[in-house]
C-alpha cells in the first residue's frame, strides 16, 4: 500500500496528456481489483494509490512505457507476490493465473478477507489455511478440451439437398445450366403473367 504521507508531488508538473494517462492507469488497476471482487471502495482506492506510486517511481527510469502498462505490471506483480507469500508456494510463471484467482474466490477473500488483501504478514491462520486448501482444490491445471465436430444427421429431404449441392459444387457446368433453367422458368412465368 502507499504511504500515508505520499502526495502528488512526484507527478508534478503534469500536462493534460499525462493526467489523462495516469487516470487511465488508475482505471485499469481499479478494474482489475474489481475483477478480483475487491468491492470496498476505500480499500480499492488505497491499493490503487500504492500501486500507482510504485509505477510512478519506475516511470522516470522507463520512459518508453505508458503509465497504464507500468501500473498493471506493478499490480500483477504485487498480487502474485502476495499470493505466493500466503500460499508459501511459487506461482507458475509468477502469475496469479486462473488457479490463483479461483483460490481467492474459493477462500472467500472477497467476502470475508478483503481487509487482509495485499497486507503484510501475519495473516489470520484461518485465511491462510483456507487459501492453501482452495489453491489445492483449484489445481493443478484446467484441462483443455477439444471439441470434435459431429457430422450432421439429415432426413431424406435434407440428404437429397446436400447431395444435390455437392453435385453442383463438383460440376460447375451443371450448376450454370441449372441456374439458367431456373432463370428461364422465372422469365417464362413473368411473361405469362404479363401477357
Amino acid at each position: 500500500m502507499g504511504l500515508s504521507n505520499q502526495s502528488l508531488e512526484p507527478f508534478r508538473p503534469l500536462t493534460e496528456n499525462e493526467l489523462d494517462e495516469w487516470e487511465q492507469a488508475y482505471a485499469a488497476v481499479e478494474a482489475y481489483l474489481q475483477a478480483l471482487r475487491i468491492r470496498n471502495r476505500l480499500l480499492a482506492a488505497e491499493l490503487v494509490r500504492g500501486i500507482l506510486w510504485r509505477a510512478s517511481a519506475r516511470a522516470a527510469n522507463e520512459p518508453g512505457k505508458t503509465p497504464r502498462f507500468l501500473a498493471m505490471e506493478e499490480a500483477l506483480a504485487e498480487i502474485a507476490n502476495w499470493t505466493q507469500d500466503v500460499l508459501d508456494e511459487p506461482l507458475e510463471n509468477r502469475r496469479l493465473a486462473a488457479r490463483g484467482r479461483l483460490a481467492l474466490l474459493l477462500a472467500g477473500m472477497p467476502g470475508k478477507w478483503q481487509g487482509v488483501f495485499l497486507t503484510p504478514p501475519p495473516w489470520p491462520p484461518e485465511f491462510v489455511e483456507s487459501m492453501r486448501k482452495s489453491y489445492l482444490a483449484a489445481g493443478p491445471q484446467f484441462a483443455e478440451l477439444t471439441m470434435i465436430p459431429a457430422p450432421l444427421e439429415l432426413n431424406a429431404l435434407g440428404s437429397g439437398a446436400a447431395q444435390w449441392q455437392n453435385t453442383m459444387n463438383r460440376r460447375p457446368i451443371l450448376r450454370k445450366l441449372f441456374i439458367l433453367t431456373v432463370l428461364a422458368a422465372i422469365g417464362g412465368i413473368i411473361y405469362l403473367i404479363a401477357y
